[in-house]
């Protein structure tokens, strides 16, 4: 009796070892059949198909005064996932002045300057030039026009126009993330604590977008 129960068990034995070798083969299949799969979709993307990435909003932001809070600002963006950027601001036009070129032929040049004279200007000289000015203000630009087409209708002289810059330098943050909703809201709540009011603008991310810069 005793000899038929051990039989009996290990033919049960082999029976298990049989079915968990039978599942075992049937995983590899499938995993054998996805790996195929994959390489199937890979091979029929062709050559001249590929994933294109995802879209990208920029962004502008500032002035700063100084490099080291320009930095700060991209810092504390960086920690929050912001690819930024600090880059030199062009300088503000503050004003204009109008340059005139200097007559060679001394009596030429006293006559132009009695004329200046005349209409209340004492031109300064500079590399061989006269200059007046400067326009400043917030009617900077209309006076020099004023003054600009006066010369040329009285004196039938072209003087030409040149803008003042801030000789301070200043800072701007160059911004690049994924495109998503409310990004400049982000932006703005970032720096809030440091820089509350900060312009921020958006920009197109091919290249590096700089402000025109005023003639």
């Amino acid at each position: 009796m005793l000899r038929w129960l051990a039989l009996l068990l290990l033919l049960m034995n082999a029976l298990v070892l049989l079915w968990y070798a039978q599942q075992q083969e049937g995983e590899r299949v499938t995993v054998s059949t996805e790996e195929i799969s994959r390489l199937h979709l890979l091979h029929e993307l062709g050559g001249g198909e590929s994933l294109q990435p995802r879209a990208s909003e920029c962004h502008r932001i500032g002035l700063f005064a100084s490099p080291q809070e320009a930095l700060r600002a991209a810092e504390r963006l960086q920690e929050r996932g912001f690819d930024a950027e600090v880059h030199p601001a062009p300088a503000a036009v503050i004003g204009y002045r109008l340059v005139l070129p200097r007559p060679a032929d001394a009596a030429a040049e006293l006559s132009l300057l009695d004329q200046l004279a005349l209409a209340g200007w004492v031109p300064q000289t500079e590399s061989g030039h006269f200059v007046l000015g400067p326009f400043l203000g917030e009617q900077a630009r209309q006076e020099a026009d004023i003054e600009q087409a006066a010369i040329a209708s009285v004196l039938e002289l072209t003087a030409q126009r040149q803008p003042i810059r801030d000789s301070v330098p200043l800072q701007q943050i160059f911004t690049r993330v994924p495109e998503a909703q409310n990004v400049e809201q982000r932006l703005q709540q970032i720096l809030a604590g440091g820089w509350p009011g900060i312009k921020i603008e958006k920009k197109l991310c091919e290249g590096v977008a700089h402000p025109q810069q005023d003639q």
